[in-house]
């Protein structure tokens, strides 16, 4: 009997450091990931789909971390505690992004319209070209409008937060800055005006109006009309001490159909 414990203890101790440290059964080490300040790139394509996300519902920490594996080692890979190496520290830090991402964003930033049926549409143009003001890079996603009209869809907050910047951009228009609990920043660009009495430091809860989609930009305050009505939605967390854009594109679709999710 003692011989079969010192066995079983033996098994034990072969599932358990493996899972632990990452290493392989036979002795060879995966590639280690990058950590995220060395590899933003990676976590800013967000490159997990919104079916993906549904299945991790209802968020905790231990999703956070699975949806880490998988976007460190591959869906196709994870759980698969012998074949990968799961560095703690790495997976650690990819999982705290998404927490700060995925853990207050439960309303969809533009309104449905439930008496006249317009609609909206957008696709993954993050990170497409831009050149307005020089060569640079999208960092959110167009929600373009059926009707084109602006005024006419209230945009509401993503989540609770804290209104954080109002006024003003040459290249955004009149735009908004949510502050969520957990840190994400929420940015809401081209709008044709700000709800009423909406001033910097208020609260705001999660698919409140905060404003309406226009058309607002490229030009000095209060120009209108030099693009097709729509709202830039963008998201943004800190990485290594400087605000990053990531694709929201994947947490759009997740959303979408839903007034709030939690």
């Amino acid at each position: 009997m003692n011989r079969i414990k010192k066995w079983m203890l033996i098994v034990l101790l072969f599932i358990t450091v493996p899972v632990e440290t990452g290493w392989i059964l036979n002795g060879v080490c995966a590639d280690r990931a990058a950590p995220l300040e060395e590899d933003a790139e990676v976590f800013r394509c967000f490159d997990i789909g919104a079916d993906e996300l549904k299945e991790m519902e209802p968020f905790s920490a231990r999703k956070y971390r699975t949806l880490a594996r998988r976007l460190l080692y591959g869906k196709d890979h994870v759980p698969i505690a012998f074949s990968v190496q799961l560095d703690k520290e790495i997976v650690d830090g990819y999982a705290d992004a998404f927490a700060t991402v995925l853990s207050d964003a439960s309303c969809f930033p533009v309104a449905f319209d439930g008496v006249n049926g317009e609609t909206f549409s957008y696709e993954n143009s993050w990170g497409t070209a831009r050149n307005y003001g020089g060569n640079r890079r999208h960092e959110g996603v167009d929600i373009m409008t059926s009707n084109n009209e602006p005024g006419y869809f209230p945009a509401v907050s993503i989540c609770d937060g804290v209104v954080e910047k109002m006024g003003w951009l040459e290249l955004g228009g009149y735009r908004i800055g949510i502050r969520s609990e957990h840190g994400m920043y929420a940015y809401y660009a081209h709008l044709d005006s700000y709800r009423k009495g909406l001033k910097t430091g208020d609260a705001v809860r999660a698919g409140e109006t905060v404003g309406y989609v226009g058309n607002t930009g490229y030009g000095e305050e209060g120009t209108k009309g030099k693009f097709d009505v729509h709202l830039h939605f963008g998201m943004y967390i800190d990485i290594a001490g400087e605000e990053t854009s990531i694709n929201p594109y994947g947490i759009l679709r997740y959303l979408e159909g839903s007034v709030d999710r939690r």
